[in-house]
């Protein structure tokens, strides 16, 4: 049952299950952690009481699971929204929660996480033209439509471009994936409709959605803790040529052994820095 277009997937390690999210389809499928070669899953979320919308350009290809409290979480941004179920959810079923609304702030949802210790959900959304651009975090419980416990995002933070976005479950620091320091055009659509206020840019003005540009806008790896609020600059970063990292499009974590693994320039590199596994300063104390 797997299609293309999925980019996102999340490994649950407390049940060994591995869940994909599927576009093209409008499911969620979760797989055996051993499974191998043509396997079915053992479950598939699908079915309009889902209420998922994801379509090849919408999106849903954000996924995250919390085992401590037996839910799967998903972005969909054709419905700007967080979508929760419970983990071993089968079939044609509604969702436990659902985050959306005008007060969330949320459009283009590309990162998704969520801390089962200190009970958040992270989004990092982008809004066209550097509004709202950022990372959202809500309450784990939220549901309707909420504004964000907190929000980092302004011209400080250096958010522009970014992609996925991870948590470390000791220390609570959030990773954030950024493939370049300009601004993405949005998607025009929305609900299969034009996004109020949406135009066009000319071809010559159009972003590069690549791993590849200037140096000056090379992409990074973002650090933030657990409880930054505003427009704040990260508390760590991971940039530079020396790296190939030209363009950041996803980060994952082996907070054991203190190591960054980071997707980007047609490769992935492994980083060896424990020190971001720690309690981290604000830039300048």
């Amino acid at each position: 049952m797997i299609s293309r277009t999925m980019h996102g997937f999340a490994y649950d390690a407390i049940h060994d299950e591995i869940v994909v999210t599927s576009p093209l389809t409008q499911a969620i499928l979760i797989f055996r952690g051993s499974a191998s070669g043509e396997e079915r899953p053992v479950r598939v979320i699908q079915g309009p009481h889902t209420q998922i919308l994801g379509t090849a350009a919408g999106g849903l290809d954000k996924v995250s699971v919390d085992p401590v409290n037996n839910e799967i979480l998903t972005a969909d941004p054709s419905m700007r929204a967080i979508v929760v179920f419970d983990r071993a959810a089968n079939g044609n079923v509604a969702p436990k929660r659902v985050i959306s609304g005008e007060k969330t702030g949320l459009l283009d949802i590309v990162g998704l996480d969520v801390d089962p210790i200190r009970n958040v959900i992270v989004a990092a959304s982008r809004k066209g033209d550097g509004e709202k651009v950022g990372l959202f975090v809500f309450d784990r419980l939220a549901r309707g439509d909420v504004a964000p416990k907190h929000f980092i995002g302004g011209p400080s933070s250096k958010l522009a471009h970014f992609r996925q976005v991870t948590i470390d479950p000791e220390t609570g620091n959030i990773f954030l994936a950024q493939q370049n320091t300009r601004m993405k055009q949005m998607e025009a659509y929305v609900l299969d409709q034009p996004r109020e206020g949406f135009t066009p840019k000319d071809k010559d003005e159009e972003d590069e959605d690549s791993d590849s540009g200037r140096l000056d806008q090379m992409g990074f790896i973002a650090v933030y803790a657990p409880d930054d609020d505003g427009d704040i600059p990260p508390r760590a970063i991971i940039k530079g040529p020396g790296i190939r990292l030209a363009g950041a499009a996803g980060v994952a974590l082996n907070p054991k052994k203190g190591e960054i693994i980071a997707v980007g320039g047609n490769g992935f590199q492994t980083f060896l820095l424990p020190e971001f596994f720690k309690a981290l300063k604000r830039p300048g104390r």
